[in-house]
């Protein structure tokens, strides 16, 4: 019988190496959010949930993001050009359900809002964690569950990010 890595394995210890492993990257990075976010990202590639090329996609998606929370960015057109990137992805048809996942959050980490007259405003976090905590949800997801529990684990982690986002000062 085969037994998955994960039998035994409790939320508190899973909570514990996710933190682990966060202020490991952080540390190593120096505090350099697109690096950290690469790392993950190249976390996942050696995992076999996302190929090279969404690798660089998807860190692109993230860049796109951090720079739109810059005092000086425009949160509007990046939220185009992020949601025109993430369609691109899809339609190709091939994309890993996991870069699907963690693109989608970071289209989700903007946030659109009506006003009285009629126009639209985009706003997002000055330093998102919708993709970051995506992508770490697809991380232990797929020790736990394998692709789709990658799939399902990055979802989760987007929806955690956006929740921690929404709680953030937005630009």
């Amino acid at each position: 019988m085969d037994t998955p890595t994960y039998l035994g394995t409790d939320i508190a210890g899973l909570m514990h190496a996710a933190r682990a492993e966060a202020r490991r990257i952080t540390a190593a990075n120096k505090g350099d959010m697109v690096s950290d976010h690469r790392a993950i990202l190249d976390r996942l590639q050696a995992g076999g949930l996302i190929t090279e090329a969404e690798g660089r996609t998807l860190l692109e998606l993230y860049t796109i993001g951090y720079q739109a929370g810059e005092p000086k960015g425009d949160a509007q057109r990046a939220y185009f050009r992020t949601r025109d990137m993430y369609g691109e992805l899809a339609a190709t048809g091939t994309a890993s359900p996991v870069a699907l996942v963690v693109a989608s959050a970071a289209v989700g980490s903007f946030e659109l809002s009506e006003n009285p007259d009629g126009s639209t405003t985009v706003t997002i976090a000055r330093v998102s964690y919708g993709s970051s905590l995506a992508g770490i949800g697809a991380g232990i997801g797929a020790i736990l569950g394998g692709p789709a529990g990658g799939a399902l684990g990055g979802a989760i982690g987007g929806l955690i990010g956006g929740i921690v986002d929404d709680k953030k000062d937005k630009k």
